[in-house]
């Protein structure tokens, strides 16, 4: 496992080569299903330390990961949620402007996360991060991977 020790720094900095301990982007969405079973999904690719994987996620996967973390952590109700859409969830348009709103909810809730005294995720008393992939699937089987696979709202 890899250790990154944190120095202190103003919020929203970086610095240069220091990795970051959770870095999550959703760089593209597909088309699955076919009729009235017919939806998107948006690939998450997660990056914890040195290890990475992707998972392929529907916007209801994102929706319930977000109303049992918040239940669970207080401090992600401040957090804004993409809303849902009941007309046009279809559209190329805004299914493009969905995955660049998830991609950065995902990046706010690490970044909350990471930072939280409450958090599994947070660094040691130290300021060391000691996390790994399994954490942070411990963290939300959301982004295990083969988690969602067989039932209709996702697959791994």
């Amino acid at each position: 496992m890899n250790l990154i020790r944190l120095a202190p720094r103003p919020a929203g900095t970086r610095c240069p080569g220091v990795q970051e301990p959770v870095r999550v982007a959703i760089p593209r969405y597909v088309l699955r299903g076919q009729g009235k079973d017919e939806h998107f999904e948006f690939e998450v690719k997660m990056t914890v330390m040195d290890e990475t994987w992707t998972v392929f996620r529907r916007y209801s996967r994102f929706r319930e990961m977000h109303r049992s973390l918040k239940l669970k952590y207080p401090e992600l109700a401040v957090l804004e949620f993409p809303p849902k859409m009941l007309f046009g969830n279809r559209d190329e348009r805004l299914v493009a402007e969905r995955r660049s709103l998830l991609e950065r909810y995902l990046r706010s809730l690490f970044q909350i996360m990471l930072a939280s005294p409450t958090s599994p995720l947070r660094a040691d008393d130290d300021g060391v991060f000691r996390l790994s992939k399994l954490n942070v699937c411990e963290f939300s089987l959301f982004f295990k991977k083969g988690v969602f696979e067989s039932s209709s709202h996702g697959t791994g």
